[in-house]
């Protein structure tokens, strides 16, 4: 303070200096009042912030827990085994024993005509046309046996692949859906981090700028009383 802040002509007795630390203090307090409205508009842009990532992550992450319980008890598919429950003799022609009966016939009535049907080379070949008839009807009777067998296989095939990928599918659908639960639990409290933090530092920056603030008005009380003291002490 220079000397003529107190020895003023115009101002003896300091008023003038009194109407500096009024100006002071009310300039103070337009800070003040600054202060808290930026405080003010920060925090409602850290509540904004924090709410709009609990809006756009929060139900996802709230099914965490389901989502978890789906993938854990999905159930693994389980085809069986392949199993055929077909016979030979369930192909075998109803008209085979008819056919060999009728073609043994039609060697019999050939044979009596010629007048040898009781001749051993007959009997031979009545034995052996009836036992190649018998084995080509058996042979037809497998062969169809066997193309049943492998289109059921083939059905049983293609419905396992089909219940392996609906399983696979489901399972990675879960896992998928769990995956984005989590990462949503992630991002929110990735939020709520940055939330606390820029909220304990505005806290700290509050509680700075007020302190400033005490400590100046303190210190222009403190300087009004002091010039007082020069005058009337």
């Amino acid at each position: 303070m220079a000397w003529y802040d107190i020895f003023d002509p115009g101002d003896v007795f300091g008023f003038k200096q009194d109407e500096r630390i009024d100006r002071a203090n009310s300039a103070l307090d337009k800070v003040s009042e600054l202060s808290k409205e930026n405080s003010n508009k920060n925090r409602a842009l850290y509540n904004d912030y924090l709410s709009r990532v609990n809006k756009t992550y929060g139900d996802t992450a709230k099914k965490f827990g389901d989502y978890l319980d789906k993938l854990e008890n999905t159930e693994a598919y389980d085809p069986g085994q392949f199993e055929y429950k077909g016979d030979v003799n369930d192909f075998y022609s109803k008209a085979a024993n008819q056919r060999v009966a009728q073609a043994m016939n039609n060697m019999t009535s050939n044979a009596a005509a010629a007048g040898n049907m009781f001749s051993s080379d007959f009997q031979n070949a009545m034995a052996a046309k009836q036992q190649a008839m018998a084995s080509e009807e058996w042979d037809k009777a497998y062969d169809r046996y066997m193309q049943d067998r492998a289109q059921q296989m083939n059905e049983f095939n293609v419905n396992s692949q089909a219940g392996q990928q609906a399983y696979n599918n489901q399972y990675n659908l879960n896992k998928d859906l769990l995956g984005q639960a989590s990462i949503a639990q992630d991002n929110i409290m990735n939020a709520f981090g940055s939330y606390t933090s820029n909220l304990a530092g505005q806290n700290n920056t509050d509680t700075q700028n007020a302190a400033n603030i005490a400590q100046q008005r303190a210190a222009n009380t403190n300087s009004e009383k002091g010039l007082l003291g020069r005058i009337f002490g």
